[in-house]
């Protein structure tokens, strides 16, 4: 009983350990950080507060 108790137990703790590295290896396919439109709309909002120090 003592000896199926551990194998189920490693068993678990193998199967989770591999699910724990496949999530944190797995790669993001929307990087926000490569997203051009996020760029582009940061641009255009600076551009815009520039605008309006230069009018005051």
């Amino acid at each position: 009983m003592l000896k199926l108790k551990k194998l189920l137990l490693t068993m678990l703790i193998m199967m989770l350990s591999t699910g724990v590295l496949f999530a944190c290896s797995a790669e993001d396919e929307d990087d926000p950080a490569t997203n051009d439109d996020t760029t582009e709309q940061q641009d255009t909002d600076n551009e815009d507060t520039e605008d309006e120090e230069e009018q005051e």
